[in-house]
């Protein structure tokens, strides 16, 4: 408000309002003041206008107090008589010097009345202290609720915050808690000039420890790499990214990159030693991808992909092998790059196209049925290889995709041959993220019925591995797809560590043996009767027996021997594309007829 706005206000209050300089002059009054001093033109002058001597010096002592930036009340005579109830305010005038403002609450005429005055204002008074104190009380209570109340909403966002960064069964960081620690470590580097080495590492041979000894014992072996990681100092953080994938943040100060390594095999011989439970004993051991910061990216998520390429090469190498992310590994990086895209858009685009290998039957010697495989060319990349691409698409959660456009590929390519009776049946393959998918068999028949492809026209090529993880979803849909009559193989069975508990849990109506197997029967003689258990287990099984990878005339004909019921392999048929099949179907129907024929005429 201005000045004038302020005067227009207080001249229309009723009390009587002065305003004084620090001369003790007044320079305001309103009405009420006016009329209360009986002047008119007081403005310029001061109390000794009015008041005698002793009056002025009391009126002036106050007056100082509040000119010192004080506030007072005070009781005031100011006439024969007449007592005045004061209260003044400190102000600082427009030129900046002090000066106050007197508001005149209540003037009285006797001593009866200002006895009366006093008692009413000291009663009031120490109401409202009592009041005040009351509110101030209330208030003390409520602020203590509140101050308790924040400090346990803190305790329990601290805990919720602690949850969501915790893995479950490790009780170390999560992926979430990974992520932090990185953006945090990162950020201290910076400030301080650090540094720090990021380590990737995923345990060797888990699945083979989940499906010999059971989830139990694979549980109990990664919280025992986790501990033993988190008890190694110092170490900033360790974390469990997902399955048998592991984080570890190390502040490494200005080590060079030799120590680093020596440092992470010192670590990796105390961590991968064996786990014992009761009187079990299993050996543990992982592969190690690191890179550095800032050496080698100041960028967080390059610096995740490096360490992830340095972990995939170490795994190539070997088991326990520990690799740190290469300059030269760039140009790896950058072809990784471009076939994540381009599979994406060839997956958008529909464009992965089928291959067919024949699979042909012992004993009628004619082509019974064929696998159909995925395969993919990038336009700049050309040609990539199954293993590189069906891997990427893994890693990228794409699988389910190519899978689905091979089977609506062979759907339509394959239909007439099935509805001409030129093969029995053909079959795809499942990944295990496919089997254990929520809606894969109620996807996979609905694709059937679009092409009216008869379910017991196809069959599914699955590994252990899909019903050994997430298993009830994983059975689910293979009884729900068995039930519509689609049959179901092993594949690769005696490559690893086969469970023959699933060949009786599980509607399995083919095994795929092996290549490992028959190719080294050579060398491992004894391998024979292991064939002749397998084909007599299929046989008690009801499962019928497909032997793959036939390279040689002598395994063809030693897989004939052994009774195997289909063969499969390079010398048999390579992989080839629609217009191939199709010649080999009517050359297999030619054939056919004459050794029918033959047989006739006998």
């Amino acid at each position: 408000m201005t000045s004038m706005e302020i005067r227009r206000v207080l001249d229309a209050l009723p009390l009587p309002v002065f305003a004084k300089a620090a001369d003790h002059s007044w320079i305001y009054g309103n009405q009420a003041f006016a009329d209360l001093i009986g002047l008119d033109d007081f403005i310029g002058r001061d109390d000794t206008t009015i008041f005698n001597e002793e009056q002025v010096d009391i009126f002036w002592r106050e007056d100082d107090l509040v000119f010192g930036g004080e506030t007072s009340t005070s009781f005031e005579e100011i006439g024969e008589g007449t007592f005045a109830l004061t209260r003044k305010f400190p102000i600082t005038l427009e030129d900046g010097k002090p000066g106050l403002i007197g508001l005149i609450i209540e003037a009285v005429a006797s001593p009866e009345d200002l006895r009366k005055t006093r008692s009413d204002f000291k009663s009031a008074q120490a109401q409202s202290n009592l009041l005040l104190s009351q509110l101030q009380s209330r208030a003390d209570g409520h602020a203590r609720q509140y101050e308790q109340r924040l400090r346990n909403l803190e305790r329990e966002r601290e805990t919720a915050q602690s949850l969501a960064h915790t893995d479950p069964l490790t009780k170390v960081r999560n992926r979430l808690g990974f992520q932090a620690d990185l953006q945090s470590l990162s950020k201290r580097c910076d400030k301080m000039s650090g540094s720090f080495t990021l380590v990737f590492i995923d345990l060797d041979d888990f699945k083979h420890i989940n499906d010999t000894f059971g989830h139990q014992m694979g549980d109990r072996v990664l919280c025992q790499v986790a501990e033993r990681f988190n008890s190694l100092g110092p170490i900033f953080s360790v974390s469990r990214l997902g399955g048998d994938e592991f984080a570890v943040l190390l502040e490494c100060g200005g080590q060079p990159t030799h120590e680093v390594k020596e440092r992470l095999r010192g670590m990796a011989d105390l961590v991968f030693r064996p786990v014992t439970d009761f009187k079990r004993e299993v050996d543990a051991s992982g592969s190690l991808g690191y890179t550095r910061y800032p050496f080698d990216t100041k960028n967080l998520s390059e610096l995740k992909r490096y360490a992830d390429l340095a972990l995939m090469k170490a795994k190539k190498v070997g088991k326990g092998h520990i690799r740190k992310f290469e300059a030269s590994d760039h140009s790896d990086d950058l072809r990784l790059r471009q076939l994540e895209t381009g599979l994406r858009t060839a997956i958008d685009r529909q464009d992965i196209s089928a291959v067919y290998q024949p699979i042909f039957d012992t004993s009628e010697g004619h082509i019974q049925g064929v696998e159909v495989l995925a395969r993919w060319t990038h336009p700049a990349l050309g040609v990539i290889s199954p293993e590189e691409f069906i891997f990427i698409a893994g890693r990228l959660g794409l699988l389910v995709h190519v899978d689905q456009i091979v089977l609506k590929r062979a759907c339509r390519e394959l239909g007439p041959f099935i509805q001409s009776g030129s093969i029995e049946y053909f079959s795809v393959n499942a990944s295990p993220s496919d089997v254990a998918s929520l809606g894969y068999a109620t996807n996979f028949l609905a694709t059937l019925r679009e092409y009216r492809i008869d379910p017991g026209t196809v069959l599914i090529e699955i590994i252990e591995t899909a019903v050994m993880e997430k298993s009830r979803t994983a059975r689910s849909n293979l009884e729900q797809l068995s039930a519509a009559g689609i049959r179901i193989a092993l594949d690769d069975f005696g490559r690893g560590y086969a469970n023959y508990r699933t060949l009786l849990d599980l509607p399995i109506n083919v095994l795929k043996v092996d290549r490992s197997l028959i190719s080294t029967i050579t060398d491992r003689p004894h391998l024979i009767d292991f064939l002749v258990s397998i084909i007599h287990m299929a046989k008690a099984l009801g499962a019928s027996t497909v032997c793959e990878g036939i390279e040689t005339e002598e395994e063809k004909i030693l897989a004939e021997t052994l009774g195997f019921d289909a063969l499969q392999g390079f010398l048999i048929s390579r992989p080839v594309g629609l217009a191939r099949l199709r010649t080999a179907i009517e050359l297999n129907g030619e054939e056919q007829a004459l050794v029918e024929q033959q047989r006739r005429t006998g």
